[in-house]
């Protein structure tokens, strides 16, 4: 065979090379490794195996494994729920629900745009686009028997995650809270915990503070008696009920006061006890005398001041 001879021969060979790989275009990246592997199944116009279509990833490991059955910007992800509920995760470890592109399981998951409401009323995880609380976790801050400090559940006594919300869900979770031990709101009633006429009795805001009778779920100082058989009547001078607390409502309340036999703080004004010395001008000033340390509140705080 001449030189040109076999020159064309193998000019032949090569166009024919070329298109039988042409052919096989289509399919050869269905037999790589990566296929099974990463869902990288369909050839681009370069010959290059790339994720193309969902079908690419239905077929693959990502998907049957881990729930990302959805081709987007050439990655497997997780796209729906309905994506990730067939997944072996799914069904090993509760990852049923997509966010963000993986499986996860929203009760166990706190999420960073929902940081804000988190900490404060458990709504920590994105469902449908709305913070929700769907887990003891989420209202207690852990699934241990005692909750965070600053929880929902600590504080208020919402320790169940009901219809996306913490709730009160039992007399228990109420009485386990901030509520019970400072405002006798010890009973669960319609998702929050609420005081009983029993309870205010009972309770140490009746016996400091005169809150013995009971107003939309919550312990208040409903009559002068009660007030008048408090220790901040004694203390205090604030010995008559008026909007819920008790008040020094005249002179003659602070009058047997310790503030008043001790400090001379004496003459009502505002709901409290003041001082009972003029100065320049004839105005009446308060006393500075040395703090009473027997004082267990504030009155200001009381009445909202």
């Amino acid at each position: 065979m001449n030189q040109l001879s076999a020159y064309g021969f193998l000019v032949v060979h090569v166009v024919l090379a070329l298109a039988l790989a042409g052919c096989e275009t289509p399919d050869r990246c269905k037999t790589k490794a990566d296929c099974a592997r990463l869902g990288k199944c369909t050839a681009d116009k370069n010959g290059v195996c790339v994720i193309a279509s969902n079908e690419d990833c239905k077929s693959a490991d990502p998907c049957k494994l881990h729930g990302k059955c959805t081709a987007e910007k050439g990655a497997c992800t997780a796209a729906s729920d309905a994506d990730c509920k067939g997944s072996e995760d799914c069904a090993k470890l509760g990852t049923c629900s997509a966010h963000a592109g993986m499986c996860t399981d929203l009760a166990k998951s706190v999420h960073a745009e929902c940081a804000k409401t988190c900490e404060s009323e458990g709504l920590c995880a994105m469902v449908d686009g709305k913070c929700s609380a769907l887990s003891r976790l989420h209202c207690a801050g852990t699934f241990d028997e005692k909750p965070e400090k600053e929880s929902p559940c600590a504080t208020e006594g919402l320790c169940t995650a009901k219809d996306a919300r913490c709730t009160a869900g039992s007399n228990d979770d109420c009485k386990k809270s901030a509520v019970c031990k400072d405002g006798a709101q010890c009973a669960a009633k319609d998702g929050t915990c609420v005081a009983t006429a029993d309870d205010c009795k009972g309770s140490n805001a009746c016996a400091t503070e005169g809150k013995c009778g009971t107003k939309d779920g919550k312990c208040v100082a409903s009559a002068s008696a009660d007030c008048q058989k408090s220790s901040r009547c004694k203390l205090e001078g604030t010995c008559s009920a008026k909007d819920g607390v008790c008040i020094a409502a005249s002179s003659g309340d602070c009058a047997q006061s310790h503030v008043c036999t001790h400090t001379n703080l004496c003459l009502a004004r505002d709901g409290i006890c003041v001082g009972s010395g003029i100065k320049g001008g004839g105005v009446a000033a308060v006393s500075k005398g040395a703090p009473d340390k027997t004082r267990s509140t504030t009155i200001s705080s009381a009445l909202g001041h």
